[in-house]
């Protein structure tokens, strides 16, 4: 659940980003706006789930907004509940990677060739036009390589924003696959044990992607082999 919500969110997010950033016509701002958007990618994520964690907490910014706002009369206890934190998983997933994921698609936008574009505003095109029928299919390999990949690592849902954001209560909708195999390859010297759930993951990893792989090939013509 928390991988595919993960995805669902984290997927389009940079792709929508980076159509953004193209669209910004002064130079200084979209370098502002990139630089920003890509720095959480590099922020550790102890420091990452402090911040999350102090934003979130019953007397944190967002409750006090939120009572502010009168949407909540009192504080929501976001840690307390399973289905808040896998929200919070996938929205700070989201918020981490998805200015350095835009990268990506602002390289393969930069390859795009302008001709294209001339003749686009040539025969009338506005700017929305010219994105949705010149510069959206023309990233189509690169979302559908990135898509292979992103399916392929859907069971990886992440180690170190788990254990930090974690706490006993939520732990039966916190404890991945990841944490799993450190519990009990590790804290309780079960390493066999360990080692046999991680090989199971890469096995059902590597399925995934030959699966996804096929059926991009059928259906779009692209594939990543």
């Amino acid at each position: 659940a928390q991988s595919l919500l993960s995805l669902l969110l984290g997927f389009p997010a940079p792709i929508i980003l980076a159509l953004a950033i193209n669209e910004v016509r002064q130079r200084a701002f979209k370098r502002v706006v990139q630089t920003v958007s890509y720095l959480p990618h590099f922020i550790s994520w102890v420091i990452a789930a402090n911040i999350i964690v102090t934003l979130l907490a019953s007397d944190g910014l967002l409750n006090k907004v939120l009572v502010l706002l009168h949407v909540t009369n009192e504080p929501i206890a976001f840690f307390q509940n399973g289905h808040y934190f896998w929200w919070i998983i996938a929205s700070s997933n989201t918020w981490k990677d998805m200015g350095f994921n835009a990268i990506m698609y602002l390289a393969a936008i930069a390859s795009i060739n302008p001709e294209l574009y001339e003749a686009g505003r040539v025969d009338g095109g506005s700017r929305w036009r010219l994105m949705l029928h010149i510069t959206l299919p023309s990233l189509r390999p690169t979302i559908v390589i990135l898509m292979i990949l992103a399916v392929g690592g859907v069971l990886n849902a992440g180690f170190d924003q788990q254990y930090l954001l974690q706490n006993d209560t939520i732990l039966q909708y916190s404890d991945v696959i990841d944490t799993y195999t450190y519990r009990y390859g590790l804290q309780n010297s079960m390493f066999s044990y360990g080692a046999a759930v991680g090989l199971f993951k890469s096995v059902v990893a590597f399925m995934l992607v030959l699966m996804v792989n096929n059926i991009a090939k059928r259906v779009n013509d692209q594939s990543l082999f």
